[in-house]
């Protein structure tokens, strides 16, 4: 038999096709805020498909002059062995992505997607066997089509025959909790977790952090992965998962085909999931707000008076979040603790700037919240991302980084002062809670690769891996020097409630932390639940 010239770079194209349908399905299963119909999921396939040629099929060309070295049984029709691969890469990366966005589907959605493995699996040995017997028969034309053809209908007609449940958001309106038995002061500083806490702010310099901890109770905060930063305040503060108030990605997506909603979250892959997006139709479009109130709002519909200065999340127009700019000119700071701070960023001109201006940001919010406790606020809640910015960029990973270590410690010496200005600044009685829902690491393996292989990243740790955060809890109800054990972030908004002497709210996912609560309190106040 004659060894066929161009039939091998044809077999690459067709397997990335499949690869391209594939991706499609992948796609829809995270996203069951989208009507998923058979009209939709076929009138889309024809482009999946052809940019799965591109994105797939082109790279699998590369391969083909190997190919051609192959035994001349497999390298007069590899197809077989290509789309083995497509379906192996695809059950691969639905596996990772079902254990990936586990808190970010339904019940239903993470078991079909999980089925997708076994199905995929199925095509692996589909594709094994079919091959095998394509090969015996003669490898005729019509035979090759047909193979080419069944193992495209695969996942197209799993996806029509197996669409994701529609699951819209929960649409919730604030209502009135009741009157709480004390005010409420909530800090929120991205970037704090145990690393901080345990290794760098020890000392004396550091009171106002070592007397939340001594004088109340603290332990981490574990989020939900992956790491997409506005979801993650959102569910903190909502005590709701992201398939119930919807906030997923800080990106949106819009397909034409797709007339009711945005997609709101793409699967991870290698290569960045932006790519998996046909032909550039998709537009970005901004992101859905929060179908569920934050606890604030519930606070503030009862009475209370509320303010909430730069908090993060996707809040829509009944949502109020004030926030503040650093000045345009740099400030001429009178505390000490200042002044060095300036001083030891002297030697990191490129990273200087934004670090000066997150720390202003910061102490402008401090000043408002400062001003809001005084006016008689009873509800306040601060954000401060000073600490995040520096150890993104400045992280001291090594013994011999004294200077970052020097940067590192005056940043948190200002958050410690910041926080102390604030507890000064509160009511005795006050329920203080300092919280970070995900806490910072050194980049992994896989981005240290890409940044050699000259497109990675810039920073020196992230959130990517989420690790835990933190959450430190003081004022009446609170046991004294209490270690927590690990939290869920869901868990934070019911358990301030409960610390209120307010009712939980009916739509909140999470339950109280009882390690954060005193004996004495559970036995006096029995747990409420109102709709």
């Amino acid at each position: 038999m004659r060894r066929p010239g161009v039939e091998p770079w044809i077999h690459a194209l067709v397997a990335g096709a499949t690869a391209g349908v594939l991706a499609e399905v992948m796609v829809m299963r995270l996203n069951p805020e989208v009507t998923q119909s058979a009209v939709a999921a076929l009138t889309a396939v024809p482009l999946w498909l052809s940019w799965g040629v591109v994105l797939g099929g082109v790279p699998l060309l590369l391969v083909v002059p190997l190919v051609r070295r192959w035994p001349r049984h497999v390298g007069d029709w590899p197809a077989p062995e290509f789309t083995v691969l497509v379906f192996v890469i695809a059950a691969v990366m639905s596996w990772i992505n079902a254990d990936l966005h586990s808190e970010y589907l339904t019940a239903t959605g993470h078991r079909i997607l999980r089925q997708d493995v076994a199905v995929w699996s199925g095509g692996v040995l589909l594709a094994l066997a079919g091959g095998g017997a394509v090969r015996r028969l003669g490898t005729s034309l019509g035979l090759r089509v047909a193979f080419a053809a069944v193992m495209l209908a695969l996942p197209t007609m799993r996806l029509v025959w197996q669409p994701i449940p529609q699951v819209v958001p929960v649409d919730i309106v604030a209502r009135p909790l009741g009157h709480p038995e004390r005010p409420l002061l909530v800090i929120g500083v991205e970037g704090l977790d145990s690393k901080v806490l345990l290794v760098h702010a020890t000392g004396d310099r550091y009171r106002n952090l070592d007397l939340v901890q001594e004088s109340g109770a603290w332990g981490p905060l574990t989020p939900h992965r992956p790491y997409l930063r506005q979801s993650l305040w959102t569910t903190l503060t909502t005590g709701t998962f992201p398939g119930r108030h919807g906030v997923k990605s800080s990106r949106t997506w819009k397909l034409p085909w797709l007339e009711d909603e945005p997609l709101r979250l793409l699967p991870w892959t290698p290569q960045g999931s932006r790519l998996i997006l046909p032909w550039g139709v998709a537009d970005q479009v901004v992101p859905p707000p929060s179908s569920v109130p934050p606890l604030w709002e519930s606070l503030r519909a009862s009475g209370v008076s509320t303010e909430v200065f730069g908090w993060p999340g996707l809040w829509g127009p009944q949502v109020t979040v004030v926030d503040v700019e650093p000045r345009s000119a740099p400030v001429e700071h009178d505390g000490a603790v200042q002044r060095l701070l300036e001083q030891s960023l002297e030697p990191f001109g490129d990273e200087r700037d934004g670090i000066v201006r997150a720390v202003e940001r910061d102490e402008r919010r401090t000043e408002a919240a400062e001003r809001a406790l005084a006016s008689g606020a009873s509800d306040v809640w601060v954000f401060l991302g000073g600490l995040s910015t520096v150890r993104r960029q400045l992280e001291p990973l090594k013994a011999l980084h004294t200077g970052e270590r020097e940067v590192m410690e005056r940043v948190i010496e200002v958050l410690d002062t910041q926080i102390g200005r604030l507890l000064a600044a509160a009511p005795p009685e006050t329920l203080v809670a300092v919280v970070s829902p995900y806490g910072l690491a050194p980049p992994s393996s896989y981005e240290r690769l890409r940044r050699t292989l000259g497109f990675g990243g810039s920073w020196r740790t992230s959130a990517e891996e989420c690790p835990d955060g933190a959450l430190l809890l003081r004022g009446p109800g609170v046991p004294r020097g209490k270690r927590i054990a690990a939290s869920r972030l869901i868990d934070v908004a019911p358990t301030l409630c409960y610390l209120l002497g307010l009712p939980v709210a009916q739509y909140m996912e999470g339950g109280v932390i009882v390690d954060g609560v005193g004996r004495d309190f559970l036995a006096s106040h029995p747990l409420r639940v109102v709709d």
